[in-house]
């Protein structure tokens, strides 16, 4: 009987968007605005901000990450031009929603709003309040903590979705005293 060694193709590994675009996300978050009283670009959070400063966030995140992706990827780009929009489309996509978050929180509560996560930000170093994913509908809400529940059986608390008071969107959260009246209690899958 002939033996014969079969190798595998292994996939490339892909890096995550924080991995693939960190310097540029960095020399973003040391860019300010100065239309918008000299302010940190990285504390502008475009779902709140008037539409005119939103167009202008949005453009020049849009051309540094553009730029970056030409970069990276000279010479695929021709070979693959839609797989290259969607990838650029993408990378813009994540660094405006990892923007929009407050600073100099080191001793500070987030109080009563519950629109505000408490994490480490590797940009800056510091501890700061991130926003957290607004969903325009409780349905689209619950699919996704449903989904959340699903991937993290783990988790102990009860996973709720609140309509923030904040932002008029809704997120999904731990149990909280602070919205008892919006909370829909959305309980782990029992696994067979």
């Amino acid at each position: 009987m002939e033996t014969r060694n079969v190798t595998k193709k292994r996939r490339a590994k892909t890096f995550g968007q924080q991995e693939r675009y960190h310097a540029v996300t960095k020399s973003i978050f040391h860019e300010r605005l100065k239309g918008a009283c000299n302010t940190w670009l990285r504390n502008i959070d475009i779902t709140m901000a008037v539409p005119k400063l939103v167009r202008k966030v949005r453009r020049i995140v849009e051309k540094r990450m553009c730029q970056t992706y030409h970069k990276q990827h000279r010479t695929a780009f021709h070979n693959c031009g839609n797989k290259s929009r969607h990838n650029m489309k993408r990378a813009v996509s994540y660094e405006l929603f990892i923007m929009g978050q407050v600073e100099n929180v080191h001793q500070q509560s987030r109080g009563d709003s519950t629109h505000w996560k408490r994490r480490h930000d590797p940009n800056t170093g510091r501890v700061v309040f991130k926003k957290k994913h607004g969903y325009n509908t409780v349905e689209e809400a619950k699919a996704q903590a449903i989904q959340l529940v699903k991937d993290n059986p783990w988790c102990e608390k009860a996973v709720s979705v609140y309509k923030c008071a904040y932002c008029h969107k809704y997120h999904i959260g731990h149990e909280s005293s602070l919205t008892t009246n919006s909370i829909l209690q959305i309980q782990p899958l029992a696994t067979a």
